[in-house]
């Protein structure tokens, strides 16, 4: 069994913005600086468990169970509302006016809609009238949205396994798993209800909850090669629900304010409402055979076949052959040829989902939805029933053994069709917006843009995997050095120009390194150990920042010393030389993230720990 609980508080990596800096510099000292937060988000009550047991029923067979629990609350922050400028809550035209909402209910309180920006003596005078209402009342410096969730995660399994007398190995288990996130966010504002508003929001929750049940069986059979036949073969029912949960009121209704122009539902995320919240299952039945056995001394050979039937999908049959042949006492060869087949998820056929971005374009913010992609709006784009993604793989390779020196070398490649994926974003018609509106999409009133998910793209993916090791002994001790090396590269060989445009092609194929690798070395004398590794990650593309960034390494060192008394002391650090990325060119111009979001090495920069454990 094992526990383990901690907390984290969050990481800053911002500049102030410069619209923030601007209102600042104009005599707004509301304005938080940064007004916007880029980093870790913090962690709290952060619990694991596990455990993991077995019970012998025989000689020959035992009983078995595994599972875990976790629990924890994450909270970050979302994007700055400018008291300026934001569409729906303080500016009905981009900063011209201020959005002032007459709350009489009749339209009877004759409050100024053309209030111009810098009028402070109006600003003043509709904020004393009580039948009028600007969110400059509340939030004079703007807000910033913080979102986050509860979330916890259960899973358990238990089984029985052994051999019969005549060699039959048999392995029968069910398992469940459970995953939940609880949503809120906070600091922020329905402004369709006004002064009413509040400023938390419990916008409803995902969960995800799977059944499984597993058969399997082998058994060896001697047919006059290198080694017996070894036949395997099983069964597998699986059963998966996933569930909206629906949000408190106030975070997906329309307010009295709607009309005048105020966006509905918690800005930020808009609550999940009474149309959104529901509950989809699937379940499936799968069986599978499976065969190996050393032709010759020198030669492996494996096949297997698996059968699955989708209660949504249909059948599907998928098979795999792979072979490993030992040419000389330094050089193996080894390869693969398989196929693939992944269903959507009941979430990514269902689920509606809307969440605030940022334009770098425009500069302004808005609404984005992900909509089912059998819905009549997404349907007018494209957008239709999803069908599974399927996969060709293959891979061959070869191992190299020169005493204590080792390579392998693997180049592999898969090419998907019908792969999942969102789509582009889409502009949204007034027809639209009313269609979703009718559909029950809290927020939809506020809409800009749309997405859903698609099958419209076709990828090949390559690559080479290469793995070293070496290990010396000496007078001083042991070291082991590594280098592990890997270069892949995507390539989009088809895609439905209607629905996928340029800049998701690009994020498919440029967004992670082609390359990167890391190379380290460990030293064991007597007591002590000591260990060094350096990274490096080639250049990504950054579509949010447009930019793509230059590649960086890492450098991590560690040491340890176990004394006699069975306790170690070791203490070490990630990032040891304190490397950064390099920095956005428009992060003061944008929404103030120093560096790009996707840095494959992190961002925070140096991280130093201790550890102290003691065995007993």
């Amino acid at each position: 069994m094992s526990a383990e609980y901690g907390e984290s508080d969050p990481t800053n990596r911002s500049i102030q913005r410069n619209d923030a800096a601007g209102l600042i510099a104009g005599g707004n000292a509301d304005v938080a600086n940064p007004a916007q937060i880029w980093g870790n988000p913090e962690v709290r009550e952060d619990l694991k468990t596990f455990f993991n047991l077995g019970l012998d029923l025989s000689d020959s067979s035992e009983f078995y169970a595994f599972g875990n629990y976790a629990s924890k609350e994450v909270e970050g922050g979302f994007y700055f509302r400018n008291p300026n400028t934001r569409g729906g809550v303080f500016s009905p035209d981009g900063g011209e006016t201020r959005l002032v909402g007459d709350e009489t209910g009749d339209l009877s309180g004759n409050c100024n809609t053309n209030l111009a920006v810098g009028d402070e003596a109006g600003l003043a005078a509709v904020v004393a009238d009580p039948n009028c209402y600007v969110f400059n009342e509340d939030y004079p410096g703007g807000f910033t949205p913080s979102f986050g969730a509860e979330t916890e995660d259960y899973s358990f399994v238990a089984g029985a396994r052994g051999t019969l007398d005549g060699g039959l190995v048999w392995d029968v288990s069910g398992g469940v798993g459970y995953n939940e996130a609880d949503f809120f966010i906070n600091n922020t504002v329905n402004a369709s209800l006004g002064s009413a508003s509040p400023n938390s929001f419990d916008p409803g929750m995902y969960s995800q909850f799977e059944k499984n049940l597993n058969i399997d069986l082998s058994y060896p059979v001697d047919v006059g090669l290198a080694s017996d036949l070894n036949i395997a073969g099983g069964f597998e029912w699986r059963d998966e629900e996933f569930e909206i949960g629906i949000g408190d009121e106030a975070s997906y209704t329309v307010g009295p304010l709607a009309d005048q122009g105020f966006s509905a539902a918690s800005n930020g995320f808009p609550g999940f409402g009474p149309l959104a919240q529901g509950d989809w299952s699937r379940s499936n039945i799968a069986a599978y055979i499976d065969v190996e056995a050393d032709v010759t001394d020198n030669w492996l050979l494996a096949g297997a076949m698996r059968w699955e039937d989708f209660d949504d999908f249909g059948t599907t049959t998928n098979f795999k052959i792979a072979t490993h042949f030992q040419a000389t006492d330094w050089l193996g060869l080894r390869g693969t040829y398989s196929t693939g087949f992944r269903a959507p998820t009941p979430g990514q056929s269902n689920a509606y989902n809307v969440s605030t971005e940022f334009n770098l374009a425009t500069g302004d913010l808005e609404n984005n939805g992900t909509i089912p992609s059998n819905t009549a709006v997404a349907g007018l784009r494209g957008g239709k029933a999803l069908d599974p993604e399927e996969s060709t793989n293959y891979t061959f390779g070869g191992i190299f053994q020169f005493g204590d020196f080792s390579v392998t070398v693997d180049y592999f490649n898969i090419e998907l069709t019908d792969r999942l994926g969102v789509s582009q974003n889409f502009e949204l018609t007034q027809s639209e917006i009313d269609a979703l509106i009718e559909a029950g999409v809290a927020g939809a009133n506020s809409l800009s843009t749309f997405r859903f998910f698609t099958n419209g793209i076709e990828t090949e993916t390559d690559g080479i995997d290469v793995v070293a090791t070496y290990s010396m002994d000496s007078r001083i001790g042991v070291t082991d050095f590594n280098l592990a090396y890997n270069r892949t590269n995507t390539e989009v060989t088809k895609a439905d120009p209607s629905i996928i445009d340029d800049t998701r092609i690009t994020e498919l194929e440029d967004a992670l390194p082609e390359t990167r690798w890391n190379l380290s070395a460990s030293h064991t004398m007597d007591n002590w150990r000591f260990m060094a590794r350096y990274s490096y990650f080639d250049d990504w593309y950054d579509s949010e920042d447009v930019e793509t960034y230059s590649g960086y390494g890492l450098f991590d060192a560690e040491v340890g010393y176990t004394f006699d008394m069975g306790v170690s002391l070791i203490v070490g650090a990630n990032n040891l030389t304190d490397e950064t990325p390099d920095e956005n060119r428009n992060a003061a111009a944008g929404v103030g993230n120093q560096y790009s979001q996707w840095s494959p090495g992190g961002f925070n920069g140096q991280f130093v720990y201790t550890r102290l454990i003691y065995d007993f």
